[in-house]
């Protein structure tokens, strides 16, 4: 029997040997009967014969004997619940060596039970985060698209000319409207992936084509700010289990923020390596680096690692936490090595195939 604390009552969650209809309708109150006595005082219950125990009123049903376990499932004192137990197999009298045994059992469910009552809160909280958060993002997006839509249309004149003061204050304008939809779409995203609601579509594929076409992507951002950006991987093809889509934002979100941490004319590397049953990619550059006190912050939520001074658009920290959720859906890690100074080395490892790890 499981405790609901709203209601101070217990009520069967799982038994063996009771109706359906017992099992659904069956609750106790905290002091009444046997599991109310056991979940009141906490304490475990051996009775021999309750027909003798002025306590508790005698029970009506199919059993072999008067005799009957009760012990209290608790997890630092607090209670979760209780167990009962009847009609020993060979239809004796419960012993105290019964007891001892039913109360080594009963730890161990407790620490189940609120291992899955932990689970279940976070699961709920996390389902209710999300449908927040999509709520929210749908209120805002429409209004946000309208202003960047209206600015837009400013922007290109079509109303009538407008000045260079006026040109630059609007584009300031639509620079930040495009931030705040970063932002809303990337809270959205974190928060499906958090709540376990994002659809992986793992298909058995080239990484390698994935790997180069960020590379052939990006390469053009490089070159504007006189970036060297090198590409290394294997000859042969490297065929596993993998969502493309997501992968791509992860090495996206990699490179990217490698090339805006990276002072013109310096030089970000990408790198893959099979090593069997994994695959590693690391993004290397050789930027300002990040200080001892920070390496265990970079994949925090609102963290910015990214001081892109040179696009004027302020990292919204979300990208890393995000790229550290898509890695470890695939059932990998990702993690970073750097010094100040010294530049950066971003790296993650994607197993080839899930079912092996």
């Amino acid at each position: 029997m499981l405790f609901d604390k709203e209601n101070q009552e217990l009520s069967i969650k799982v038994a063996k040997g009771l109706s359906e209809n017992v099992i659904r309708n069956a609750k106790t109150k905290v002091g009444e009967g046997i599991a109310g006595w056991v979940a009141e005082k906490k304490e475990p219950l051996l009775i021999k014969d309750i027909g003798k125990d002025k306590r508790f009123n005698k029970r009506n049903g199919k059993y072999h004997n008067n005799s009957l376990l009760s012990m209290p499932l608790l997890v630092k004192d607090e209670l979760l619940g209780v167990v009962n137990v009847n009609n020993k197999t060979t239809r004796e009298v419960f012993s105290k060596s019964d007891l001892d045994k039913l109360k080594e059992i009963s730890e161990h469910i407790s620490n189940a039970v609120d291992n899955a009552l932990k689970y279940q809160e976070v699961k709920r909280l996390s389902e209710l985060k999300l449908d927040f958060v999509s709520t929210v993002s749908h209120e805002l997006r429409s209004p946000l698209s309208s202003v960047k839509e209206a600015t837009n249309l400013l922007l290109d004149k079509i109303p009538g000319k407008i000045n260079s003061d006026q040109e630059k204050f609007l584009k300031i304008s639509r620079n930040n409207i495009d931030r705040v939809l970063r932002l809303i779409n990337e809270l959205l995203d974190i928060s499906k992936l958090e709540a376990g609601k994002l659809d992986t579509k793992r298909k058995f594929q080239d990484i390698c084509i994935v790997v180069k076409h960020v590379y052939e992507t990006l390469k053009i951002k490089a070159d504007r700010k006189n970036l060297k950006l090198n590409l290394r991987m294997p000859d042969e093809k490297v065929d596993m289990w993998f969502d493309a889509d997501q992968i791509i934002r992860v090495l996206v979100n990699l490179t990217e923020n490698a090339i805006k941490c990276t002072q013109d004319n310096g030089m970000v590397n990408i790198k893959l390596e099979d090593l069997g049953k994994f695959v590693q990619v690391s993004v290397i550059d050789n930027g300002p680096g990040i200080a001892e006190e920070d390496i265990d912050k970079v994949f925090n939520k609102f963290y910015s690692v990214v001081k892109a001074k040179s696009t004027g658009i302020k990292s919204t920290g979300l990208g890393l936490p995000i790229a550290r959720e898509i890695v470890e859906l695939h059932r990998g890690r990702i993690w970073v090595d750097s010094q100040l100074g010294m530049g950066a080395r971003f790296s993650f490892t994607l197993p080839k195939d899930i079912r092996l790890v």
